[in-house]
């Protein structure tokens, strides 16, 4: 899950889901309540810790961290130079392809007007990258976010783990924060960085956190309540991020003549089959989710 994290396209949650872990993780995730204020109160630390499932949420968090760290130094360096961060992009964007076509099969038109609503809302998050795009075009180069824009991306960027399909790492891209927190990991290793980078790797965790934990409830509800709305939105984001993984981009992002040649072709290539792999794992995790109903009508 923590390897899936970094990368743009691919949801931790679908690992999660893969895994068999992922409705004990939502339920966990849930537990952090009134009723667990009230156990800590109390000093019912036993309480709290079976209240939360805090041995499979210490392992899976582990896990998670000990992936996403790892993840992060191989993405800096990959991101470094311009051939590599192309077809880094490229695998980036035959993801997000697959994962468009994965969530537009979840999303029910039975009418003309649900059809027209899916598309407006997808318009709407197309608009909503674009603008953010743009936005991160009149900034000035490696521009440092705040400590309270760390926090708040990480709120952010941490929901896309209960949301189908889409990534976290995404988000920070649209964002333009991307680069950035995969470089933190890395400076832990400098001793003049070492000690702004743990801050800000501890205030991003903490943002993450909290987010999570406040958020999850509003996003099941919108899934539940609102779903083609908010997969529509969902999808149009996922499309509109193509714009940004665009492969045939130099290192300040400014896109490149595509030219016929094999460095071309390969990209093209990757695409594609990054895109194949994601439909493949998406094939695997619908089964596996049916093996149950199965199990138990037999």
């Amino acid at each position: 899950m923590g390897n899936a994290d970094v990368v743009p396209g691919v949801s931790g949650g679908t690992v999660a889901i893969l895994m068999g872990v992922y409705e004990q993780l939502i339920l966990s995730i849930r537990r952090f309540d009134i009723q667990l204020i009230r156990y800590c109160i109390q000093l019912k630390w036993r309480s709290a810790a079976q209240h939360v499932h805090l041995p499979f949420l210490s392992s899976l968090l582990l896990g998670i961290l000990s992936g996403i760290f790892c993840m992060a130094m191989l993405t800096d360096l990959l991101l470094e130079q311009t051939t590599s961060r192309q077809f880094t992009y490229a695998v980036f964007s035959g993801l997000v392809l697959a994962s468009t076509r994965v969530i537009l099969k979840m999303i029910k038109t039975q009418t003309g007007r649900s059809a027209i609503q899916a598309v407006f809302f997808g318009l709407i998050g197309i608009a909503i990258v674009l603008y953010a795009k743009e936005l991160r075009l009149g900034e000035t180069e490696n521009v440092v976010p705040t400590h309270l824009q760390l926090f708040i991306y990480a709120a952010i960027a941490i929901c896309a783990m209960i949301l189908p399909g889409i990534s976290g790492s995404m988000i920070l891209l649209i964002f333009g924060v991307y680069p950035f927190i995969v470089d933190l990991p890395g400076k832990l290793f400098h001793q003049a960085e070492a000690g702004d980078a743990l801050l800000q790797l501890s205030i991003f965790a903490l943002g993450a956190v909290c987010g999570l934990i406040c958020f999850s409830r509003l996003l099941r509800w919108l899934l539940t309540q609102q779903r083609n709305q908010t997969l529509s939105i969902l999808t149009g984001i996922m499309f509109g991020s193509l714009t940004i993984l665009w492969p045939f981009q130099d290192l300040q992002g400014h896109a490149l003549p595509v030219t016929f040649s094999v460095q071309s072709f390969l990209l093209v290539m990757t695409v594609l089959g990054s895109s194949v792999l994601m439909l493949g794992l998406a094939h695997c995790s619908a089964s596996q989710t049916r093996l149950p109903k199965k199990n138990e009508s037999g």
